[in-house]
């Protein structure tokens, strides 16, 4: 187990880091992604280790086999416990936004500083595969802006400073 440390996941698809942060005992503080699928995706796991935390997988397991609906079962999960998924598209003029979101996260659960941040950027225009493909896309790969997002990731190192981070990507970056 970690020592209460806190993380954000950027670019957190359907939480494929944060599950072993999780499983570490680390506390997210955020996962933003902007797909609306795996933030969904994200909600379950949120609403699994919420019931895990209470002893009352029953529901859990009730909603695997389909004996409940999924809107039942997230009836039973309070709102705070998956408040901190942040469903948006982070981009230049969304940050000032989502960092808003973030620090009002952190004061409420008086979280003062970030620990970690992790997260991988899309890669597919920059992957030796994008590259490959480049001549099929629509959008060339030098003029994807998915290219850029990285920046995004660096632009939150710089507000939270936290004392390490995990940058996941692909070869060709």
């Amino acid at each position: 187990m970690c020592l209460n440390y806190n993380f954000i996941d950027l670019f957190a698809g359907a939480g494929g880091l944060s599950e072993g942060f999780l499983q570490a005992g680390f506390h997210a503080v955020a996962h933003i992604e902007k797909d609306a699928f795996a933030a969904r995706t994200l909600a379950t796991r949120s609403a699994y280790y919420h019931l895990k935390s209470t002893g009352n997988l029953s529901f859990y397991r009730a909603y695997l086999s389909g004996e409940i609906t999924r809107d039942i079962f997230m009836q039973q999960i309070p709102t705070d416990v998956t408040s901190n998924i942040l469903n948006e598209t982070m981009a230049d003029d969304t940050l000032p936004a989502i960092f808003n979101k973030i620090d009002v996260m952190m004061k409420e659960h008086g979280i003062s500083k970030i620990d970690v941040i992790v997260g991988g950027p899309p890669c597919q225009a920059y992957s030796l595969v994008g590259r490959a493909q480049s001549s099929h896309m629509e959008v060339p790969m030098h003029e994807d802006p998915r290219n850029y997002l990285y920046k995004l990731y660096a632009r939150f190192l710089k507000r939270y400073q936290p004392r390490m981070f995990v940058f996941e990507n692909v070869k060709g970056i």
